[in-house]
């Protein structure tokens, strides 16, 4: 508990440095109103280089420079396109999560047409603000199935089976109910309940009891293997706010001396020297800049930006540099491949009454096929929840697929360090996906089918109750779903023999030396759970591999 006051009292003091908060009007909010040295950048007063240089201060980089700087003697330096929102209530304020995504806060990426969607161009967000997209996320805290982390050690990356790992997620976190067996106690980053369903959310949980799952609202999601229970999952909310990577892991790590934070700084191209990546370039405040390393620079610029940068610096498929003028310096066929992302489709009935706004989302890992259950984990997750400002007049039940088959890819436009990359995510390119989600929309019907339900519910709107072949549910899955923003495997780590691997176990950037990567970008395949929190425990573990290397 102690602990807890702590980190709270530390938080109310840096806020209250903070400049006044701006309107929450995002699209129209210029990130530069946030100017704050408090909270933007904190300048070391250490004249020499840095030891160790992060670009990108998301779920991965925050909790990176946490660790690394807990050593007095190493030096370490930030580098963030963005700013920090923690003054700001459009991104503290819980309920308020679907507004950020396209505002100035959110990169605005958006695929190229989508052949397996209807050539829509589907946006991409990823934040752009201290802790990342941590920052515009909804908050949900889950790391995953076991098997998922096993199934990375066993592709031939010692170290990353779940009970490697588990230490770590156990030493990031400080869950509400204490530490146990599966949770940390006494971390810094904010694990809690949400407690405040409306009349859809308990619906839910009978409705799966009534459908052969079991129930409990505060099921652990935590737990090694979470599927076939209904519950409402926790979150990142401390003392009713946000508690992004930012707040738990870099605010801290501000206050310490051998820390630098340098915002609206953009890096577009790495220093390479020989073989060695020795610094970056950036722009700030459209100014060209340097900033250099003695030991190394670790890559957190998460799933699109860490490929881009790599190729932009001459690191990445040889062809394809070269078609944009650029020089080869490692030629690294991986960088930029194996793009894998999390698919949602919401099924929507009209609503009976309006469901307030509410911070609970209410979940259920399954599968869509059952005779899978006991080898693999779960490929479908079902998500009930919109936020606090958000009255729901339907009731809608959202089914995401978390086992992606169909894989992407991130590629250059040009050479132009100030132009999106092109993404191509290839979503339902495999017909397994298609599948799955049919599934999905069977379950979710299933599921409102319940007497419990009946108070609520009307008329089935989306797909329709007359949508029930197979082809019609496909051509409603292509035109209906989208991303859920959980890009992960641009980077894919992998042994020697594997010839798309990127990094190595110890995350180390193949063909140069200096350079790690570290963030969801390294992923051999997308864990089947949001991605933040095993971002989070990817810069934990980079600290430790940096620290005894």
């Amino acid at each position: 508990m102690a602990v807890k006051t702590k980190r709270r009292e530390f938080l109310k003091a840096a806020a209250a440095l903070a400049v006044t908060p701006v309107s929450p009007n995002l699209r129209a909010l210029n990130p530069r109103a946030l100017n704050h040295r408090a909270l933007n950048d904190r300048a070391s007063t250490q004249r020499a280089n840095p030891d160790y240089l992060i670009v990108g201060a998301g779920s991965s980089g925050c909790a990176l420079a946490y660790r690394l700087s807990e050593n007095p003697a190493v030096r370490v330096a930030v580098i963030e396109a963005g700013v920090s929102g923690e003054a700001d209530p459009a991104i503290t304020t819980p309920g308020t999560w679907t507004a950020l995504m396209g505002s100035a806060y959110d990169w605005g990426y958006r695929t190229g047409p989508e052949a397996g969607m209807g050539d829509r161009r589907i946006a991409f967000p990823r934040g752009k603000a201290h802790g990342g997209s941590s920052a515009i996320n909804a908050m949900t805290f889950i790391r995953g199935d076991r098997r998922c982390f096993d199934r990375w050690r066993d592709l031939g990356n010692p170290g990353w089976g779940y009970e490697d790992v588990l230490p770590l997620f156990k030493r990031l976190e400080e869950n509400e109910t204490g530490a146990s067996e599966y949770r940390g106690g006494e971390g810094p980053l904010a694990v809690s309940g949400c407690y405040d369903p409306h009349a859809s959310h308990r619906a839910f949980l009978t409705a799966a009891v009534h459908t052969g799952y079991q129930s409990d609202a505060r099921f652990d999601f935590n737990r090694p293997i979470p599927q076939g229970w209904a519950g409402y999952v926790q979150k990142n909310i401390l003392d009713g706010k946000r508690h992004s990577a930012a707040a738990a892991f870099l605010v801290p790590a501000m206050a310490r001396p051998n820390v630098e934070v340098r915002s609206r700084a953009h890096v577009t191209r790495l220093i390479i020297e020989g073989r060695r990546v020795v610094g970056v370039e950036y722009l700030q405040d459209g100014k060209p800049q340097q900033l250099r390393a003695a030991r190394e620079v670790i890559l957190a610029a998460g799933v699109i930006d860490s490929p881009a940068l790599l190729m932009r610096s001459g690191i990445g498929p040889a062809d394809h540099l070269k078609a944009h003028g650029i020089a080869v310096v490692a030629d690294v066929p991986g960088v930029g491949g194996n793009l894998q992302d999390h698919l949602k489709l919401s099924i929507r009935w009209q609503g009976k009454t309006e469901l307030q706004g509410s911070s609970v989302t209410a979940g259920l890992f399954t599968h869509s096929n059952p005779l899978e259950a006991s080898t693999v984990p779960a490929d479908l997750q079902f998500y009930l929840g919109r936020g606090l400002d958000q009255p729901d007049p339907f009731v809608t039940i959202t089914v995401s697929l978390t086992r992606p088959r169909s894989r992407g890819h991130v590629r250059l436009g040009s050479a132009d360090p100030l132009a999106a990359p092109v993404i191509t995510a290839n979503y339902l390119q495999e017909a397994s996906d298609v599948r799955a989600l049919a599934r999905g929309v069977h379950l979710a019907r299933f599921f409102a089918e319940q007497a419990v339900y009946e108070p609520l519910r009307g008329e089935e709107l989306e797909p329709g109750k007359a949508t029930t072949s197979d082809s019609d549910l496909e051509r409603f899955i292509r035109r209906a779903a989208d991303t859920i923003y959980h890009g992960a495997g641009t980077c894919r780590m992998g042994p020697g023999a594997e010839p798309m691997a990127v990094v190595d176990s110890a995350l180390r950037v193949r063909g140069v030396e200096g350079l790690r990567v570290a963030d969801a970008s390294i992923m051999p395949e997308v864990v089947n759970a949001p991605t933040h929190a095993a971002c989070v425990m990817i810069g934990e573990k980079a600290a430790d591999l940096i620290s005894r290397s």
